[in-house]
């Protein structure tokens, strides 16, 4: 344009004296050649790369490829994704952070993921570099590492206070807000919890889906002022379980003293995944630091970490369209388990379902038992991806069928299901432990494969219980109530 316009702009005397200095040709291929310059520079310029590299991520900058790459996009119609997840240091939590990496990638999750890790010794720091750049980051160049200073007070119910605060902390000093918001404001930020397995990728449209809203909200993709999240069972709970003190929290002019008990319920209790433009979860993440110390002082418990986000999307006048079908979780619960609805007992192990029929995730924070077949998180061996470590015994694929009766490994809690009226309660346990049992080991079989080489242990032999209960169980299947 500006060549156009410097020879528009030129003199009839300019024009005669160029006209005398070239020929008819050679005027011809100048003037070709400024139209190819001008056609070509917008593209080149797009396509040079930056070279900002945040320097409290674990990985190398000069591995550190996503961060180069994320800031192209390919319409300015289609959002880049950030999809996070935090966690400890722990070896308990690095099993679940390796293998939620996993089963991002083998469902395809687009965008950028990263491992917020908060609290970590420089030594495990070191570790936690080493295994990501060598063993996580193969998978994809578009898996992150960011480290966080420890933010947790004290000890308990505390810890979760490194999720807002690490969030706050990636989307400052990786993101670069609020300084650098104007080029992620209308991108995509995804949080999730390091003991979910994606079953289906996570994106801000939800148009197409098939699920009951909690409220009567319109929006059913992201945008500036309309967040989507997964509706969780604490309803109005944050504002009830401050008996009328809100205003502590928030202050007294604060938006969210007008929030009404059913829109409290119908709106906010939000949780995993959630999902906003990065516009609008800045300004929850500032307000969620804010807030969580102070409701903390009137609500010490596990949920004060949830119940912050809550207050700070009302008080930002963000309501959240909110579904309770996004997950799975808990056997029984009233979550998104519509596709299990047509499975019999004894076929839930095997049989195959459409992916737009599948919840995002399965957040396996409960028990999951049929018989003594079992898994619970917190009972799984931490070395599980250790290259000498026994795998999961696998169960029979029409475990449902042969089971009606469950025990848990401390052999108190037990549960029958002979009855006709807990069939579903059968096959969705059934459903639980195959699918977490099977994919997990499928993870760690490609795991051993790729970093353990031949001396690798594949047995798979490992379960929860004593091998005493877990051999009778097998020999006598009938259930004991």
């Amino acid at each position: 344009q500006t060549l156009q316009t410097m020879m528009t702009k030129s003199d009839t005397s300019s024009t005669a004296k160029m006209s005398r200095r070239f020929d008819v040709r050679g005027a011809f291929l100048i003037s070709m050649l400024g139209v190819v310059m001008t056609a070509l520079l917008p593209i080149f310029l797009f396509q040079m790369p930056t070279t900002e590299v945040s320097q409290h991520s674990l990985i190398p900058a000069a591995s550190h490829l996503a961060t180069k790459n994320v800031r192209f996009r390919t319409s300015k119609k289609t959002p880049r994704y950030f999809m996070v997840f935090s966690t400890s240091c722990s070896p308990f939590q690095n099993w679940q952070a390796i293998a939620f990496f996993h089963f991002a990638h083998m469902i395809n999750q687009p965008g950028n993921i990263t491992r917020l890790v908060s609290g970590c010794k420089p030594d495990e720091a070191n570790a936690l570099r080493k295994l990501h750049k060598e063993k996580i980051s193969l998978l994809s160049d578009r898996f992150h590492l960011h480290v966080t200073p420890d933010y947790k007070v004290g000890t308990g119910d505390q810890k979760y206070w490194n999720k807002p605060n690490g969030l706050l902390d990636y989307m400052e000093n990786v993101l670069g807000f609020p300084n650098n918001s104007a080029e992620y404001n209308d991108d995509i930020i995804i949080i999730v919890d390091p003991d979910m397995m994606l079953l289906r990728p996570v994106t801000h449209d939800f148009s197409n889906l098939q699920v009951t809203w909690e409220g009567d909200l319109s929006h059913t993709m992201v945008s500036h002022g309309k967040p989507i999240a997964q509706a969780y069972a604490y309803g109005s709970g944050w504002v009830t379980s401050l008996n009328g003190n809100l205003s502590y929290v928030v202050g007294e002019d604060s938006p969210a003293n007008d929030v009404s008990i059913p829109d409290a319920k119908k709106y906010y209790p939000a949780g995993p995944p959630y999902v906003a433009t990065a516009k609008d979860m800045y300004k929850i993440a500032v307000h969620w630091v804010k807030f969580l110390p102070r409701l903390h002082v009137l609500f010490p418990k596990m949920m004060a970490e949830m119940h912050a986000y809550s207050i700070s999307a009302a008080h930002l006048k963000l309501p959240h369209q909110l579904s309770k079908e996004f997950m799975v979780s808990e056997v029984g619960g009233k979550e998104g388990f519509s596709f299990l609805k047509k499975i019999s007992r004894g076929n839930a192990c095997n049989a195959s379902f459409p992916e737009d029929n599948l919840p995002f995730v399965l957040h396996y924070c409960q028990r999951y038992s049929l018989g003594r077949w079992f898994f619970n998180k917190y009972k799984l061996r931490e070395d599980i991806f250790d290259c000498d470590a026994p795998m999961l015994r696998e169960p029979p694929l029409n475990l449902g069928e042969i089971y009606d009766w469950n025990i848990y490994p401390n052999g108190v809690d037990m549960h029958d299901y002979k009855d006709p009226s807990k069939q579903y309660q059968l096959v969705q346990n059934e459903w639980f432990v195959c699918k977490i049992i099977y994919t997990l080991n499928e993870v760690v079989t490609g795991f051993k494969k790729n970093f353990c080489g031949p001396a690798a242990n594949f047995e798979k032999t490992w379960h929860f219980h004593t091998e005493e209960n877990f051999a009778k169980s097998l020999s006598n299947t009938t259930n004991p109530f």
